[in-house]
């Protein structure tokens, strides 16, 4: 008898295993509301101790479910063994703000949707001509008195305790209106992050703690000529005269000023035949640590997701690019918490990269893990120049000794 109740709650526990929901619904009560949000764990076979977190926000009236249902994102979590947080705004809470949008639909063919709303700092300022005159119609800072920060804060922070995590290896990565909400939390918890990924996002007129000297490696896509977030930061949209953000260039300015990144590195992506007319320029402001690269798409529109089956280039590839640079521990197989003091010089470098002894065997591998090429050098340096431009993990065996270090190549 005993055997067979034992056998019957090994099964049942083998089938809540089974289907155990994977997104995990989660609600946490934080700043005077309950907020839910999306825990994803990775599937792995060899299941370990997730190695880092990447934190999901979603854009304007969408949902927390947006990464999962339309971007799969729980691919990149598997592949990284990274653990996915995906937060959900909330409504609008100022009611003043809700009729003056409702009045805009009224008289006009938008249709603004204020059900999912970041406190991000963004202000939106519209203007609606009447008789030859611009007439301020809406201004107001969405959800002001709501504190996301907070409330994405809480959630790292009570998923680290969790986990056991040792708090290394947090990104921010947000899409449109999302992209807004990680620029915000990057300036007020900067130092929670390895990273931050921006899609078709900026800063807001209003964001807060932008005095502070912040260092948050960036990495941010923007077409010139996405319709609903503009590069320029103002657009005329259906009879209004709209503004959203700041220049995308000022944007770009500030975090490279702020990283203290060097001068910037132009190269035209085309990784995937392409033949949809969509050019994208990748921009590099190179730091050692803190990096800055910017995407430049132009003929994009702003829902638009690149992918390598259409396009010169993939965002989720480039994301998991971008995250592997600047986590701590391995990367893919090749060991960066503990790197070697500098044992070539000049870094960044352009053409040549010289060592600190005569002879040695040189390895350089991508952030992909994959070996680029491989050298015995005699004369005490090495000719990078056919390098692409990008970061290059250089492992080193001279002097009897390892040397493993990072590359910047312009």
């Amino acid at each position: 008898m005993f055997k067979r109740i034992a056998t019957l709650v090994f099964f049942c526990l083998t089938v809540a295993l089974i289907f155990a929901e994977n997104p995990e619904t989660r609600i946490i009560n934080t700043g005077g509301f309950n907020r839910k949000y999306l825990l994803y764990t990775p599937e792995k076979e060899n299941y370990k101790t997730p190695e880092g977190i990447i934190v999901c926000l979603h854009g304007f009236s969408r949902t927390m479910q947006d990464f999962f249902n339309e971007y799969n994102f729980s691919e990149i979590a598997d592949s990284l063994n990274y653990i996915v947080l995906a937060p959900q705004a909330l409504p609008e809470q100022d009611k003043a703000l809700l009729a003056n949008a409702e009045l805009i639909n009224l008289f006009t063919s938008n249709d603004i949707s204020l059900n999912s709303v970041w406190a991000c700092g963004l202000e939106v300022k519209a203007y609606l001509p009447i008789l030859g005159i611009n007439i301020l119609i809406l201004n107001g800072e969405l959800n002001k008195n709501v504190n996301d920060v907070g409330f994405i804060t809480s959630i790292i922070d009570n998923t680290v305790s969790e986990f056991d995590l040792d708090g290394r290896n947090i990104f921010v990565f947000g899409t449109s209106m999302g992209g807004y909400m990680s620029y915000q939390f990057a300036l007020k918890q900067g130092d929670k992050l390895s990273g931050l990924i921006s899609v078709a996002g900026s800063m807001g007129l209003k964001i807060k703690a932008a005095e502070n000297p912040v260092k948050v490696p960036i990495c941010d896509f923007h077409s010139l000529t996405d319709e609903v977030v503009p590069y320029l930061g103002s657009h005329t949209q259906s009879g209004l005269w709209v503004t959203l953000a700041e220049d995308k260039g000022k944007v770009i300015d500030y975090w490279v000023n702020n990283n203290m990144a060097g001068s910037p590195v132009v190269e035209n992506v085309d990784y995937y035949p392409s033949t949809n007319g969509i050019t994208v320029e990748k921009i590099t402001y190179p730091a050692a640590d803190y990096e800055v690269i910017h995407y430049k798409m132009n003929g994009s529109k702003h829902s638009y997701f690149f992918s390598k089956e259409a396009d010169c280039m993939d965002y989720k590839e480039e994301a998991v690019k971008f995250i592997q640079s600047h986590a701590s521990g391995h990367q893919n197989g090749i060991l960066t918490a503990q790197l070697s003091a500098p044992f070539f010089y000049p870094n960044p470098a352009h053409d040549r990269i010289h060592f600190e002894t005569e002879t040695g065997n040189v390895f350089v591998y991508d952030l992909t893990g994959k070996e680029v090429f491989s050298k015995t050098f005699r004369d005490g340096q090495l000719d990078i120049s056919f390098l692409k431009s990008g970061i290059y993990i250089v492992h080193i065996d001279a002097m009897e000794k390892t040397h493993v270090g990072k590359l910047i190549k312009f």
